[in-house]
């Protein structure tokens, strides 16, 4: 905890927390410098404008810091919500009940959000900034662009106009806790700074790239601002971005890049007798016969991670299952849960494999490969037992016919 006010530049201060108890985030997602909650209090001719609030547990030392800026006598007349994620807004009911008067500017779906989130009273005054666009504050100007999928829908992104100022939300931020709080006071801990950023950056942004790239081109495009060149990113996680303004924006446009899909079938099964493995093997000479890579990967020797590591940068998969106690392999559903319907849905999925006398296996884990809505030229294939003639005949064809549709696809572009 530190309860120091930091000043962004000539009345912008930052009045967020650290969280050092930070361990993972959403779940999966390990935070090993902790991180921070960035709040930002701006003073104009026409009032205290605050941006983001912070996490729920943190609201009274949020609280203190705003008032060391302001006094116990004024107050907060507007609240920027640039995104509704609890660990933005979770602290606004509390600060609402301190400064009751307070408008809060948010885009059309986080208004909705907050009232789910805060359950703040029905009488607050709100402006939707996806009608209103700016705000006028005397010798100050607020502009609001409305960012959506950076990265939940109702992202916007603030320009503070003569301050030539971001504030970013969660775009360029990341979960790293140190107290100097801006980027050109940590370059000792460089490393760790762009390991953990990246870590973030794919976590969290990863399925959502193409919008990245396009909220870069919306600000690089904004009349008469300079992106790089501009005084401070003040972002929602991690430390204020100053000193290496370029840097970090090309670095998220350079992570935001699409890779370029290899024409390769990643093949990943597991088989208890051998049927399902002599299906895959048959498969793959089909997908070759007709000049598409196939890499193999039995999941007894070898790791989920490693299969999503080689089918990253490959158009298709094929996931290989037998059928145990009424279901597939807990690997190979372990592989397909960790797809992404925003990520994988242009590339070419499907599965097969042996089962005794039931056959759950291949159908359950077809039920998951259609939620990823991705491209399935050939549908589900199953075997009982061990596959006879007239089967591996039939597998060789449906591997051709699935590598031949990878093949037609880059033969078009």
């Amino acid at each position: 905890m530190t309860s120091k006010v930091l000043e962004v530049l000539p009345g912008l201060y930052w009045v967020g927390v650290m969280d050092y108890e930070l361990k993972n985030y959403d779940v999966l997602y390990p935070a090993p410098y902790g991180s921070t909650y960035n709040s930002y209090l701006l003073q104009t001719q026409e009032g205290n404008v605050l941006f983001e609030t912070v996490k729920q547990e943190f609201a009274n030392e949020c609280l203190d810091k705003i008032e060391q800026v302001i006094g116990k006598e004024d107050c907060i007349d507007y609240i920027i919500v640039d995104h509704s994620e609890p660990d933005h807004s979770g602290s606004l009911s509390p600060i609402l009940k301190r400064y009751p008067n307070a408008t809060v500017i948010a885009s059309t779906a986080a208004l909705n959000n907050i009232q789910f989130i805060g359950h703040i009273r029905d009488d607050t005054k709100t402006i939707n900034s996806v009608k209103t666009k700016q705000l006028n504050l005397g010798d100050i100007h607020l502009k609001f662009i409305y960012q959506p999928f950076l990265h939940w829908p109702d992202t916007m992104i603030t320009l503070i106009e003569e301050m030539n100022v971001l504030v970013t939300c969660d775009m360029f931020s990341t979960h790293f806790a140190d107290e100097r709080m801006f980027d050109d006071l940590i370059v000792d801990r460089k490393d760790q700074y762009l390991q953990i950023s990246y870590d973030y950056f794919n976590s969290v942004f990863g399925p959502f790239k193409r919008f990245v790239l396009k909220g870069i081109q919306t600000l690089e495009n904004q009349p008469g601002f300079d992106l790089k060149n501009c005084k401070a990113i003040c972002c929602s996680h991690g430390p204020i971005i100053r000193g290496y303004i370029p840097e970090r924006v090309e670095l998220w446009r350079q992570w935001a890049q699409p890779p370029p899909l290899k024409n390769k079938v990643v093949i990943a099964y597991g088989s208890v007798y051998g049927y399902t493995e002599t299906m895959a093997n048959t498969i793959a000479a089909g997908i070759k016969s007709v000049g598409v890579e196939v890499s193999m990967h039995n999941v007894e020797n070898t790791s989920v991670e490693n299969v999503l590591k080689d089918f990253s940068d490959c158009k298709g998969l094929l996931l290989g299952t037998p059928t145990i106690v009424g279901d597939a392999l807990p690997p190979i559903l372990t592989i397909a849960c960790n797809l992404n319907p925003y990520i994988h849905c242009q590339r070419f999925i499907q599965c097969f494999g042996s089962h005794g006398w039931s056959g759950e296996g291949v159908g359950n884990l077809s039920a998951r490969l259609q939620q990823l809505k991705a491209k399935q030229p050939v549908e589900p294939l199953s075997c009982r037992l061990q596959p006879g003639q007239e089967k591996l005949e039939e597998c060789f064809e449906w591997g051709k016919k699935f590598g031949l549709a990878i093949k037609e696809e880059d033969e078009e572009n």
